[in-house]
């Protein structure tokens, strides 16, 4: 497997700017109550006016709309620094807003295409903490009774992702909380060097469900780093993906990213790999703990009607501690012909009781799975796989032929009941 070695702390440390400034300078008030997006703007603007600088968020509570942030602009949340989405879906930023941009009203994730924070094009930009970005979800996913919508489709309109870079280099998440955001926490899209580092992301799932409340998605990216993350979400905590290429001018793989030294809890996917109709390969994903979770591992080329679906390949997980109610998914769904290979699972323990799967399509057979002591007493359905198990607890379960009849029939029609 090839992994470049991903050195991204060269554009960590900040530069010594002339433009840091604090946004109460710009007359930010911070008492929750008062809109505080112009000024906020306005701060940002100015630090990159003058070259770049560290525009800080000192102790308080700053309701905002949509910020663009700029290029050499560090965003420094202090301890006890809140920016609050605004309630309003009005201030936030439209759809059309950028050509990479996108909203979902009417169908899909019923999302409008407004960002609280987002890069356009952007490069060297850092959100640090210790402070907290809050999207305010019960604003748009509770009714005016303060009740949970049952159904997405329910719900009047929200926001999508809560922090948003696309088409940037060099960015920085570092010691951040990402809080209640009402859909994505944060989305990297077809960027270049990102480093999270430190951070806390969390969307509702025990008070109420977020739908489709994910962690951080990797899209598209190239030389990515995730460390010391707790993550704690309704869905995904990590993905890559491969996906939005309509969007985007030049696209690029999702390639080299390693996840190390994370904590992960999901009501549905620790982590996922997968979707769109591109390439991820070269990532390394270990030293992770996963607890309180439905899925483990879902690595599945394509959710949806009409794409090729994404190629995997020389995907590691490895030295990982799993409390999951299946240990993994590996399948091509709606894709028809997508190549899923050299895959490994290496020294991973803990409990999974459900049956997995590894579901292949006849015209492309998964090549290359490989379970190297994996301690987990439980069972993998394998169907059109070459699956190679060295040691563990983890142990293929032999189908009889009206089973495996059925279940070729189930995948080659897209049943349902294989997601």
């Amino acid at each position: 497997m090839r992994m470049l070695p991903l050195i991204l702390s060269l554009f960590i440390a900040a530069t010594a700017f002339a433009g840091n400034v604090s946004v109460k300078d710009f007359g930010a008030v911070g008492n929750g109550v008062t809109y505080d997006t112009k000024a906020v703007q306005a701060a940002i603007d100015c630090a990159a006016a003058q070259g770049g600088g560290v525009v800080t968020v000192p102790a308080g509570t700053y309701l905002c709309g949509s910020l663009w942030l700029r290029s050499n602009i560090e965003l420094h949340l202090e301890d006890g620094a809140v920016i609050k989405g605004s309630p309003d879906i009005a201030d936030y930023c439209a759809a059309d807003c950028c050509p990479q941009n996108e909203g979902e009203i009417g169908h899909g994730d019923y999302t409008s295409g407004g960002h609280l924070l987002l890069g356009v094009d952007v490069q060297n930009v850092t959100l640090s903490g210790p402070g907290r970005i809050d999207g305010n979800s019960d604003a748009f996913l509770l009714d005016s009774e303060g009740k949970r919508y049952r159904k997405k489709s329910l719900i009047p309109n929200r926001p999508s992702q809560m922090v948003w870079f696309v088409d940037s280099r060099n960015i920085v998440l570092k010691d951040i909380e990402l809080a209640d955001s009402p859909y994505w926490s944060c989305f990297i899209l077809n960027c270049e060097n990102v480093s999270i580092d430190g951070c806390y992301v969390h969307t509702r799932r025990k008070d109420y469900h977020t739908f489709n409340g994910d962690g951080i998605d990797i899209d598209r990216c190239r030389n990515v780093s995730i460390t010391r993350c707790r993550i704690d979400t309704s869905d995904d905590c990590i993905t890559l993906r491969a996906s939005g290429a309509h969007l985007l001018q030049n696209p690029q793989d999702c390639e080299n990213v390693v996840v190390t030294s994370c904590s992960l809890s999901s009501s549905c996917n620790a982590i996922r790999v997968g979707v769109g109709e591109g390439h991820i390969h070269d990532a390394v994903l270990s030293g992770i703990s996963i607890t309180d979770t439905k899925t483990a591992f879902n690595i599945v080329s394509s959710y949806s009607k009409g794409e090729r679906g994404t190629d995997i390949d020389g995907i590691v997980f490895k030295d990982i501690s799993v409390q999951a109610r299946d240990l993994l998914r590996i399948h091509h769904m709606r894709s028809k012909d997508a190549v899923i290979k050299d895959i490994t699972f290496e020294d991973i323990r803990g409990t999974a009781p459900e049956d997995s799967r590894i579901w292949a399509k006849k015209a492309a057979p998964f090549k290359g799975i490989v379970f190297r002591n994996v301690e987990v007493p439980a069972c993998f359905e394998c169907v059109n796989a070459r699956v190679k198990v060295c040691g563990g607890l983890f142990t293929r379960k032999k189908l009889t032929r009206s089973e495996l009849r059925s279940r070729m029939e189930n995948i080659e029609n897209e049943k349902k009941l294989m997601y």
